[in-house]
């Protein structure tokens, strides 16, 4: 699908008449970097043209030479995105943010199809919690449309949404598309109660951007956190300590996992502990031999029920390493998985190779390894029970999934 789209976007960014066009000399600057990038992508990715043809690469590519003259800076760096998102993986990537770029004070996040405000600056604090409509007169649905054949780190529909999430703010990006127009207003509807609200918005700094997460913080249930000496990984407990609960946000380094791992294995037997909680919720990857280290620090415990007290919690920004210890888990620890679908596909192209071009600098990604860790085909891990969180719940505080988990973890120790 997303090397069907790709014409459409590369006509779409050939025409900004408000912007310089590429001077001679930058001209000859980005067709040094194009073709140095053709060569990357042929030679360096383990099998560039599963999704997009070879044919179908090469003349993309020959277009793309043959509109410089006609192009913005940010016009072929949005073309160039578009190319490798054709590519079709989510290891292959083009990081527009390696150059200099601004970002729209908004975080979004979707809630039951609707995309929804969850941190602004200062300025905008009263947009917080309001549904975005559009940008420039263009529906969220148009927007997403246009940018998601772009997007970086996407292996399926959900990881789609959450790439779309994070890069519909960065200013660069829709300027390339011509979505916005540099020195001009961007126009933005909300919509809160039955109202429509316009704001003209600027874009801010990378700094200022990366200062917002979100306004509604997680409140209950309450955590107290256990140091497990495993950077990334939070211990806490519930149920008088029956329950185990690890907060697996980011991946430590491996020898951090191994050598800390009888200090681990002593606080959970000291605990008790009979039911295992894995969260791998927002986790987008890292190693997963780490994983696999913590999960073999893990199963020689036989305080747990391992028959029917294993629990990994999974999103759409569970992604790469995480997705890949979710099937795993699944495997080696009998683990039902609770939440909603993993970003990442169980049989994907992995491990990045990361360069950079030499004019302009850009940092790119190409997958060089392949793994299938599913027999049948599909384009993610599907929950063995399916929760999807909702807004009013998010709002408030309350962490719906970890809330059902531990009333199935109790309803099973009524039985």
């Amino acid at each position: 699908m997303r090397a069907q789209l790709i014409l459409a976007i590369l006509v779409v960014a050939s025409f900004n008449l408000n912007a310089a066009n590429l001077t001679t000399k930058q001209q000859k600057l980005w067709l040094e970097d194009i073709d140095f990038y053709q060569n990357e992508v042929k030679t360096k990715h383990i099998n560039p043209f599963h999704t997009l043809s070879e044919t179908e690469f090469n003349q993309h590519i020959s277009d793309l030479k043959n509109d410089l003259a006609n192009l913005t800076e940010v016009e072929v760096e949005a073309r160039l995105m578009a190319i490798t998102g054709a590519l079709g993986d989510g290891h292959s990537n083009y990081f527009m943010m390696s150059g200099s770029h601004q970002h729209f004070p908004l975080r979004y996040k979707f809630f039951e199809g609707t995309l929804r405000i969850v941190d602004t600056t200062n300025a905008y604090r009263s947009l917080r919690g309001t549904e975005l409509k559009a940008i420039n007169g263009k529906s969220v649905s148009e927007l997403f449309n246009i940018v998601s054949p772009l997007l970086p780190g996407v292996d399926n529909q959900f990881s789609a949404k959450t790439s779309f999430e994070y890069y519909l703010t960065l200013h660069k990006l829709l300027l390339g598309l011509n979505i916005v127009k540099e020195g001009q207003p961007t126009k933005f509807e909300f919509w809160h109660d039955g109202q429509v609200i316009e704001k003209a918005i600027q874009p801010v700094s990378m700094g200022e951007f990366g200062q917002l997460s979100s306004a509604f913080s997680i409140t209950t249930p309450k955590l107290q956190n256990t140091d497990i000496a495993m950077p990334g990984i939070r211990l806490s407990y519930f149920n008088k300590k029956n329950i185990a609960y690890f907060a697996f946000n980011s991946y430590p380094k491996f020898e951090q996992v191994v050598d800390n791992c009888t200090a681990l294995q002593t606080e959970l037997k000291s605990a008790q502990s009979r039911y295992l909680v894995i969260d791998f919720r927002g986790n987008g990857g890292g190693n997963f031999y780490t994983g696999l280290a913590f999960s073999s620090c893990l199963l020689p415990l036989d305080q747990f029920d391992w028959q029917h007290g294993v629990y990994v919690l999974t999103d759409s920004q569970t992604f790469s390493a995480a997705m890949s210890n979710t099937v795993q888990y699944q495997q080696i620890l009998n683990a039902k998985v609770v939440g909603t679908p993993t970003g990442g596909d169980p049989n994907h192209y992995a491990e990045s190779y990361r360069f950079t071009l030499p004019n302009s600098k850009r940092k790119l990604s190409l997958s060089k390894r392949y793994y299938a860790f599913a027999k049948e085909s599909t384009d993610a891990i599907y929950p063995d029970i399916q929760i999807t969180p909702t807004w009013q719940d998010y709002q408030n505080g309350k962490d719906t999934l970890l809330f059902e988990v531990l009333k199935l973890i109790n309803q099973h120790k009524g039985q």
